[in-house]
C-alpha cells in the first residue's frame, strides 16, 4: 500500500477526529501530490466523453442543474464521436461558470484508486470518490450535510470551506433527515468550526452530519471528494429479516398469537426473546461478522493474477 501522507501523524490525527466526530484539516499533507491527480488528469477524463452518463456526470450553475435531457441527448442519437455527451451544452456551461461533478472515479484513475486503497485499511468501509470542479463567484451547492464521512482533497486553485456547529447525529437517506431543521440553512448561525481557505495539497475531514459549505472566490478550483459509506445496526436488522424469513414466529400472524390482556405486551415479550435467541445463533453471528469484514469495496475486487501462466 501506498502512502498518500507526508507524515504518519496525520494519518494519526484524521484517525483521533473520526473517533472524536471533530472536523479536520491538514494543511500541504499530501505527499507529491501530482503522483496522484492533477489538473491535467482532470482535462483527460473529462475529454473521454464516451464513458460519461447521467448518473456520473453533472453539471451546475449557481445551485441549479443543467437539465440532463439536455446534456444527454435521446440515447439513441449518439453523436458521430460515439458519445451521448452534448459537449457543446458542456463547454458554453463552463464558459458562464458551470461546475462540474463527476461520481465514482475511483476506478478511472490509478492515483485516485491509491487514495482510497490507503484510506480503506483504516476506515473499514466503502469510499466512493466524486470529482468536484468549480469557478469563482459560482457556486454549486448551498449549506448541506452529508449522510456519510467526507475526506476532501484539494487537487488544484483554491476553495473556501465553512464547517458549522449544527449537525444531525448519524443521518441516513431518509425523510426524517432531509426534511428536517438541520437542512435548513437559515438556522445556520455563530460562528463556523471551521473557516479555512483550501489549497493544493490540504486534506479536510467532515463527519456526516455536520452542515457545511464550500465556495471558489478566484479563478477555479479542482477538488476530490472520498464518502465513506460504513456498516450500520440498520444493515444487521436487515440480516436479522433474513432470518425471519425462516423463522415460523415471524411468519405467523400475530392474532394467532396475540391473547386478550395486554395484547401487544404480550406478543413484544415473544418478540423480545426471538431476537435475544437469533443474537445468539452462530450462524447468524457467523453472518455478521462476514459482512462486517467484507463491508469494502477491495474486498470485492477481481483478482486476475499479476503473473502470466502457462
Amino acid at each position: 500500500m501506498e502512502d498518500i501522507f507526508k507524515s504518519q501523524n496525520v494519518m494519526e490525527d484524521i484517525k483521533d477526529a473520526k473517533k472524536n466526530r471533530q472536523p479536520w484539516v491538514g494543511k500541504d499533507v499530501i505527499r507529491t501530490l501530482s503522483d496522484f491527480f492533477s489538473y491535467k488528469d482532470f482535462e483527460t477524463l473529462l475529454n473521454q466523453t464516451g464513458i460519461w452518463t447521467p448518473g456520473r456526470l453533472q453539471v451546475l450553475l449557481d445551485n441549479k442543474p443543467i437539465p440532463q435531457n439536455d446534456l444527454f441527448p435521446a440515447q439513441q442519437n449518439i453523436s458521430v464521436d460515439g458519445t451521448a455527451l452534448n459537449t457543446t451544452i458542456l463547454k458554453d456551461a463552463m464558459k458562464r461558470g458551470s461546475s462540474i461533478v463527476l461520481n465514482d472515479i475511483a476506478g478511472l484513475s490509478a492515483g485516485v484508486l491509491k487514495i482510497r486503497e490507503a484510506l480503506t485499511t483504516w476506515t473499514k468501509g466503502k469510499l466512493e470518490c466524486n470529482l468536484y470542479y468549480s469557478q469563482k463567484d459560482h457556486q454549486a451547492f448551498p449549506i448541506h450535510f452529508d449522510v456519510h464521512d467526507v475526506f476532501a482533497i484539494q487537487i488544484d486553485g483554491k476553495k473556501h470551506w465553512q464547517v458549522f456547529d449544527q449537525y444531525a447525529e448519524y443521518p441516513i437517506n431518509h425523510p426524517h433527515f432531509t426534511n428536517s431543521r438541520y437542512m435548513n440553512p437559515e438556522n445556520v448561525h455563530g460562528a463556523p468550526l471551521l473557516d479555512v481557505l483550501f489549497e493544493p495539497g490540504d486534506f479536510l475531514y467532515i463527519p456526516s452530519g455536520f452542515l457545511h459549505h464550500a465556495s471558489c472566490r478566484e479563478g477555479r478550483s479542482l477538488h476530490l471528494s472520498f464518502g465513506l459509506v460504513e456498516m450500520l445496526g440498520m444493515d444487521v436488522i436487515s440480516h436479522a429479516f433474513e432470518n425471519a424469513v425462516k423463522t415460523e414466529f415471524f411468519r405467523t400472524p400475530l392474532n394467532t398469537i396475540l391473547r386478550e390482556k395486554d395484547p401487544v405486551d404480550f406478543y413484544l415479550r415473544k418478540w423480545a426473546k426471538q431476537m435475544k435467541d437469533l443474537s445468539s445463533n452462530p450462524d447468524f453471528k457467523k453472518r455478521v461478522k462476514s459482512s462486517l469484514e467484507n463491508f469494502s469495496y477491495r474486498a470485492n475486487q477481481l483478482d486476475l493474477g499479476s503473473e502470466e501462466k502457462e
